[in-house]
């Protein structure tokens, strides 16, 4: 799980730290093009980089941290085109990029640190790295990311056209999403840690839609049924494709109690009842052990997180970026346990609000 990160020049981010140590669930708002999805990468980055260490430890494969992270990075932003050089933040001064993250449970590491200049292409210097291994021996969490995009409906081809020709238009955050995807269920139900019956939440989502996705075992991988009736992935509402990715990664263990899940705008295609409902499931995951991050610009989300902290007196963190006077991206935290803080999606709320209230009365 992390704990804590420190990010310079990483894309657009000048800079970005949270003093206050992330909880089971953290917000990111902002307005666009203020890298929200830059920085849930970087903490995807933060968290497969390790998985994927432990993994190697375990089958004893000799590639190191450095080669690990330098393919990670390239992955995950795109698979660069001049080398991981690229995802240094550029405004005409050469800056240096400088990575550093503390981890809490289920990790190899105590903390991982690298940085590498404009000049990096696809390695990592040895001497720019730096790690403190951890003294714990359970197993590493495992890190997952789902996209804004849906990606269940072009599953074939996506998988086919980008390991076949190498298309640059999906990065590996939506590739690793493919690969577990496409793991077979597991017909029994699985206990967690804490004893929550995990496939719970299969059923929560499913009576959202009064139906699920279901694996079969043709070129197509999934159709979502409704009773006795199948109906394939160009039939289906975007919604129920983009949530009922959650009950698939539960369903072929994927999804557990050690899981770093980040969601890029899951509200996206959804009503707001849905919304609502989806938010109510995510904070019942948290419960279970699993670390969330998701990026939003919906009230409903928002909203719905801080009466769920409310109500459960637990922790929720929301940070909130914002371009300062100078153009570089400032942040700033709140407990949404504490309230709604002042931010971009409630003010537009209430200047929509008394537009609405001008117009009644000049008609």
């Amino acid at each position: 799980m992390i704990r804590k990160v420190h990010f310079e020049n990483i894309v657009g981010i000048e800079s970005f730290s949270n003093e206050i140590p992330f909880p089971a669930i953290t917000v990111i708002i902002g307005k666009n093009d203020v890298c929200k999805t830059s920085l849930l990468k970087a903490l995807y980055v933060s968290a497969k980089s390790a998985e994927r260490y432990s993994l190697y430890s375990q089958h004893n494969n000799e590639q190191n941290l450095e080669q690990i992270i330098a393919k990670c990075l390239s992955g995950v932003y795109g698979r660069t085109k001049n080398g991981i050089g690229d995802i240094v933040r550029k405004n005409g001064t050469p800056h240096r990029l400088t990575f550093s993250v503390e981890y809490d449970v289920h990790c190899p590491f105590k903390s991982m640190g690298f940085s590498f200049g404009q000049d990096a292409r696809k390695e990592l210097k040895k001497s720019n790295v730096n790690f403190v291994l951890s003294e714990q021996t359970e197993s590493c969490s495992n890190a997952i990311f789902v996209p804004a995009k849906e990606v269940i409906t072009a599953f074939p081809a996506i998988k086919a056209i980008v390991n076949r020709y190498f298309y640059p238009g999906y990065d590996d955050t939506t590739m690793d999403l493919i690969e577990m995807l496409d793991v077979p269920e597991i017909n029994a139900p699985i206990e967690n840690n804490y004893g929550q019956d995990m496939f719970s939440f299969c059923e929560k989502v499913s009576s959202m839609f009064a139906g699920e996705l279901k694996q079969v075992n043709s070129a197509e991988r999934f159709v979502y049924k409704r009773g006795t009736q199948e109906f394939a992935m160009s039939m289906t509402a975007e919604g129920v494709k983009h949530i009922g990715v959650l009950s698939t990664l539960i369903k072929n263990g994927q999804l557990t109690s050690n899981s770093v899940l980040l969601l890029d705008e899951p509200e996206d295609n959804l009503h707001p009842s849905a919304v609502r409902q989806l938010m109510k499931i995510l904070v019942g995951l948290s419960r279970c052990g699993v670390q969330i991050f998701l990026t939003t610009h919906n009230y409903f989300v928002l909203k719905q997180l801080q009466i769920e902290a409310c109500r459960d007196k637990s922790s929720i963190l929301c940070c909130s970026l914002a371009r300062g006077e100078d153009g570089t991206i400032e942040s700033t935290f709140a407990d949404l346990r504490e309230g709604l803080p002042e931010n971009d999606i409630i003010k537009e709320t209430l200047a929509m609000y008394d537009e609405d209230i001008e117009l009644e009365f000049h008609s």
